[in-house]
């Protein structure tokens, strides 16, 4: 139980460096191929990129098979740490100072997080219904499912709460960050900058897409595997 814990939380850490470093790195490869394509330096950021989508890629796969093991174990105490790990979140981030721009990246920070452990869950539900497809699994699953989750998004609407309190920052302010974020989409305010501005969300709010779109493939093809040969088990011999 120990040894998963730390697993998760050094998981965590490294998942965030590596978001950090990899926007950078497509930043440099997006402006390379865009203004100087002929450049040996458009060799070198792709070597870059690969490498970084790769070592990325490895880290989120221990990170989903950590939390396929806590699904699954029978051993209560694992979604137990799943659940108290949100809310050390809490510990962390509560009675420090924020202003509005700190604010703002937490709440980016925490809505790739929520949409990263939805992906995560639906991957490793994909996987088990198709090794082993019974009403009674997927009722068990669906439940520990939703404690996850509501850990999850009661952690941070508690964060969210007490942050603003202490800091003295209206609840009005995520209404701001909504429309920065639509001006990011829609490309309002990036008339000058040299990057194409669908990144602009994507860089502002720290999503890893590039490895998160690997593991999905990657277990969908897993899943297809297993699906393959259960279906081959029940066909009849020639």
């Amino acid at each position: 139980m120990i040894k998963l814990y730390v697993l998760i939380a050094i998981m965590e850490v490294f998942d965030r460096l590596m978001s950090s470093f990899g926007q950078d790195a497509l930043d440099s490869l997006y402006w390379n191929t865009r203004f100087r394509p002929f450049h040996r330096r458009v060799a070198l950021s792709v070597v870059v990129v690969l490498i970084y989508s790769i070592v990325h890629s490895l880290i989120l796969f221990v990170h989903i098979a950590t939390l396929n093991v806590a699904m699954n174990s029978a051993d209560q105490s694992l979604l137990t740490l799943l659940v108290s790990g949100n809310f050390a979140e809490i510990k962390t981030s509560v009675f420090k100072k924020f202003d509005r721009q700190n604010l703002f990246q937490l709440a980016c920070s925490d809505v790739v997080e929520r949409f990263k452990l939805t992906l995560f869950l639906l991957l490793v539900l994909l996987l088990n219904v198709c090794q082993d497809g019974s009403s009674e699994m997927f009722r068990e699953f669906a439940k520990v499912a939703a404690i996850v989750l509501f850990g999850e998004f009661l952690a941070d609407w508690v964060k969210h709460s007490f942050i603003t309190k202490f800091n003295r920052i209206k609840s009005t302010v995520y209404d701001d960050y909504a429309l920065v974020l639509a001006g990011d989409l829609t490309g309002i305010g990036h008339e000058n900058v040299n990057l194409d501005h669908h990144h602009a969300i994507v860089k502002r709010v720290g999503l890893a897409q590039i490895p998160l779109f690997v593991v999905m493939v990657r277990f969908c093809l897993e899943a297809a595997k297993v699906s393959v040969r259960e279906l081959a088990g029940f066909l009849p011999a020639r």
